[in-house]
């Protein structure tokens, strides 16, 4: 663990992190925990994919332990935090806080299976998302399309937006990943007219935040996708502020050790809610 650099101003923490233990990230625990040392960073959460959306049985339902995809189980679970743990302690003692977490993808009727899990297994931290829309991955490459050639943009931000409300009203995470996710490949199918489909929708969402004490990330990963604006944009980012919702966390969504913290230091004068002395 050479070169270490610090960032300026404070330290900053990652609270989006998907290690090896999701079907779609490469890296393990120790593999991060090492890059984050060596880039200076003071924290970090680890934030496992939990997707159990049955009607997507052959793309979800899944999680790799010890180098096999196992479909999603409470050992699975236990394997994981189990791994966390471990790299807690050991890291702990050079100076990086290791956390618990997991990204739950959100489905109507997922309420009773989520809350048994985090009953089972306390986490320190719950992050929830709106990945599917219907039967379709909003936020894959190859599915998206597909999704957008059966609804309007209209029909499109109604849906996800009644979806990530519904997501909020459960009182089961403490922070919405990535609200504005349909951006990722909505740009190229709808125009720009996808940057203002959250006006007379988000409203809802954040009253519905607010009154269950659910916050948001600035979720930097968009940057990596092509865009030129976090997750949310600025002028979502704005919105949540008037109305009092809070921005809680900064996350990479790094699916890659190389991922970790990108564009923090620029991110943090975004987020100058979470570092007191850096100016907007």
């Amino acid at each position: 663990m050479s070169d270490r650099k610090r960032f300026e101003g404070d330290p900053i923490a990652d609270f989006h992190i998907h290690p090896d233990y999701s079907i779609d990230a490469k890296g393990s625990i120790d593999d991060y925990c090492r890059r984050a040392f060596d880039i200076g960073l003071s924290e970090i959460c680890f934030t496992t994919h939990y997707d159990a959306d049955p009607s997507r049985a052959d793309f979800e339902g899944a999680m790799v332990v010890g180098g096999q995809r196992v479909k999603i189980s409470d050992e699975a679970v236990r394997r994981y935090l189990d791994d966390v743990d471990r790299a807690r302690e050991e890291y702990g003692r050079i100076g990086l806080v290791v956390r618990s977490g997991m990204e739950f993808g959100y489905f109507p009727g997922c309420d009773r299976e989520i809350s048994r899990l985090q009953s089972k297994f306390p986490l320190e931290y719950r992050l929830g998302a709106v990945h599917t829309v219907g039967e379709h991955c909003i936020c894959c490459k190859g599915e998206a399309p597909k999704l957008f050639a059966k609804l309007t943009v209209t029909q499109l931000a109604d849906r996800y937006f009644e979806l990530l409300t519904e997501c909020a009203a459960t009182g089961l995470f403490d922070c919405l990943a990535h609200i504005d996710a349909y951006r990722r490949y909505g740009l190229a199918h709808y125009g720009d007219e996808i940057n203002t489909v959250h006006r007379g929708r988000i409203e809802k969402l954040f009253a519905t935040m607010q009154a269950h004490g659910v916050g948001y990330e600035l979720n930097t990963s968009a940057i990596r996708h092509g865009h030129a604006e976090y997750y949310p944009a600025m002028e979502i980012v704005n919105l949540a502020r008037a109305a009092g919702v809070s921005l809680i966390t900064l996350g990479s969504d790094a699916h890659h050790p190389d991922q970790l913290a990108l564009d923090f230091e620029t991110a943090a004068t975004v987020a100058y809610e979470l570092f007191p002395y850096v100016d907007e």
